[in-house]
């Protein structure tokens, strides 16, 4: 699909290159979706970003550097819902012994901390954002740098080096290991065993298209779920129980 970015140059000048993983820059075309950013200035005269999409406004900030998270954040989610021959579910995913371990979950659960805790751990990144499911139930890679969340709450690139990052991708794997996990202070690491039905409902929680597209998302996954395992269980500090994450999947 192609989408149209229109920004003010302070605004591409820190966004990341490509938007997002395997884009091409490319002008020809109609567009599937135009995303712009606009300055106004507040009565202060200070610059304020106005955030838009398809000619309605999705928000505004006096920051550059939220303001082109913002711009990075829409397009990847518009990708992920106008995506016709592929199921994006938000979660990390790893790999770890030839299949996919994903781990779904909206912001703020921890799933990048934990993605780069797996990494360093031995597993191969695969994504910190989303798991794309294809029809036959594999997990492709989403490479993009990873996002980890500040003391402030904001977010800032890191985690891992830019050669395992900017990398040959690896290759679509099978899933093996959905974990419903997210951090909570002073939580012990008790992993309880899900049914298929409940790693399915996991990751159908999680699906960007799922209202648009409810067939093919229940179709794509429960090919995916059907030799997969599942666990869930709050979890502590990332880089204390990644090998025991990776040793869920047998």
């Amino acid at each position: 699909m192609r989408i149209d970015v229109r920004v003010p140059d302070e605004i591409a000048l820190v966004l990341p290159s490509p938007l997002i993983p395997g884009a091409v820059s490319n002008s020809r075309g109609p567009a599937h979706a135009e995303i712009s950013v606009r300055i106004r200035h507040s009565l202060t005269g200070n610059p304020i970003y106005e955030i838009g999409q398809d000619g309605e406004v999705t928000g505004t900030t006096a920051s550059p550097d939220t303001a082109a998270y913002l711009v990075e954040s829409n397009v990847q989610l518009t990708v992920a819902a106008l995506a016709k021959d592929s199921i994006f579910v938000h979660a990390g995913v790893v790999g770890w012994r030839n299949r996919a371990i994903v781990i779904p979950g909206p912001s703020f659960s921890g799933k990048s901390t934990l993605v780069v805790a797996l990494v360093e751990a031995g597993a191969i990144y695969y994504s910190d954002e989303y798991a794309i499911f294809d029809s036959q139930g594999r997990v492709h890679a989403y490479r993009r740098h990873p996002k980890l969340r500040l003391p402030s709450g904001s977010k800032a690139v890191g985690g891992l080096s830019r050669s395992v990052v900017n990398g040959d991708s690896p290759d679509p794997i099978q899933l093996g290991l959905v974990l419903m996990t997210r951090y909570e202070m002073g939580s012990g690491w008790t992993p309880e065993r899900l049914t298929r039905g409940e790693s399915l409902l996991g990751l159908l929680g999680n699906t960007v298209p799922v209202r648009e597209r409810p067939e093919q998302s229940m179709r794509f996954l429960s090919k995916a779920v059907e030799y997969a395992e599942g666990f869930a269980s709050p979890r502590f500090e990332a880089s204390s129980v990644a090998n025991q994450i990776l040793d869920l999947l047998q």
